[in-house]
């Protein structure tokens, strides 16, 4: 069973995206003068950075095998760093790819034990909600 606390802070955490979502298929609703996709960018640069730095923190938990854990928590935040310098219009679709790519690594994480066994339910319901909405931004 998921924690209530992360299940909730988890979806409180899904807010930008749905209202960007949304904003993007209805303009009329938009309440910031900021566009839709921007703030579904910019939000998801935070997010798949925090996500990223979610799985270092697991990755502290195994001292045998901590290089190999810590190598692959940096990974995303890495690939990251290099879509946003790639450019603007690229970026939603480094999002679209990365949120999904690193349900991967979750599910490794979470394979070995690393992650907390609720993980990876939280994960799948969330990503796919993301990945919802950052598809109506990049092909709406």
């Amino acid at each position: 069973m998921i924690p209530r606390a992360a299940l909730w802070l988890g979806l409180a955490g899904l807010i930008p995206f749905i209202y960007a979502a949304t904003a993007t298929l209805a303009p009329n609703l938009t309440i910031a003068s900021w566009p839709p996709r921007g703030v579904m960018e910019v939000y998801g640069v935070v997010i798949l950075a925090f996500m990223s730095g979610c799985l270092w923190g697991f990755a502290a938990k195994d001292g045998a095998n901590l290089f190999r854990w810590l190598t692959l928590s940096v990974i995303p935040a890495i690939a990251l760093f290099f879509g946003v310098i790639i450019g603007d219009s690229e970026l939603i679709v480094v999002l679209l790819v990365g949120f999904p790519a690193l349900l991967v690594f979750d599910f490794t994480f979470a394979k070995e034990g690393i992650a907390p066994v609720w993980w990876m339910r939280l994960r799948i319901l969330l990503t796919a909600i993301v990945t919802a909405c950052l598809a109506v931004g990049a092909f709406a």
